[in-house]
């Protein structure tokens, strides 16, 4: 399939795509990142309240809710540290469970046969993660309109001498032998090149154009005497 649109609008769209691109893969980068950091973050410090419980001398300074968006369970504890068969179910260490309809991240541990279990809501995680989400989804698509402007900027600016020399071509004052050359006025870069390339390419059609004129005049003088000639003995 032929890719018909202009070079300006080529240039747009491959700055636009390079930036979606670019973009996409750090917007990728950027969640996976954080994602695996504060879960190794929340592992660290989720296993940290675990031992800090596990090492308090009295089992009477144990609360059930030790901080924030935290609650402890022990076997046999009584009231709300109570371990439910849910509970009970987990494997030691750390892992993500869901727990009366929430989503928790979990440390188990099991201690001279007696499991012990600290639960961490993820809501604030989570709405976080929302906020981060967010923003780079704003950045994303910030990049890619910034990417499309300057696109358009870069281009107008790389086609802009392109542009004056067919007009320049086009224009039928290079017809004529006295038409300066073009090249002079351009940079030495491509369009230069090019300009170039016209100047020499009108040069020898000047002079394909001055041979075929000395041609058709020495053809007419050669007629003119015979033609002369038989007018007169007529």
């Amino acid at each position: 399939m032929d890719f018909k649109q202009s070079l300006t609008k080529r240039i747009v769209i491959v700055f636009a795509l390079m930036s979606a691109l670019v973009a996409g893969v750090f917007a990728v980068g950027i969640i996976s990142t954080v994602h695996v950091v504060e879960r190794n973050l929340t592992t660290i410090s989720l296993g940290g309240g675990f031992n800090r419980l596990l090492r308090m001398d009295s089992t009477s300074e144990w609360s059930h809710q030790p901080e924030k968006d935290e609650l402890f369970f022990y076997q046999g504890g009584q009231g709300l540290m109570a371990m439910d068969p849910t509970l009970e179910a987990l494997t030691p260490g750390f892992q993500e469970i869901q727990y009366q309809g929430e989503d928790f991240y979990a440390m188990a541990g099991e201690v001279n046969g007696q499991k012990y279990v600290l639960l961490r809501n993820q809501l604030s995680l989570k709405q976080r993660e929302h906020v981060l989400f967010a923003v780079v989804i704003v950045g994303f698509v910030l990049s890619i309109v910034l990417a499309t402007l300057l696109g358009r900027l870069l281009a107008r600016r790389v086609m802009a001498p392109v542009i004056r020399l067919a007009r320049q071509v086009r224009h039928r004052d290079q017809l004529l032998d006295l038409a300066p050359p073009l090249h002079p006025d351009y940079a030495v870069d491509e369009v230069g090149e090019l300009a170039l390339s016209f100047d020499q390419t009108l040069g020898r059609l000047r002079a394909a154009l001055g041979r075929e004129k000395l041609f058709t005049s020495d053809v007419s003088h050669e007629l003119r005497t015979p033609l002369m000639v038989l007018a007169s003995s007529c």
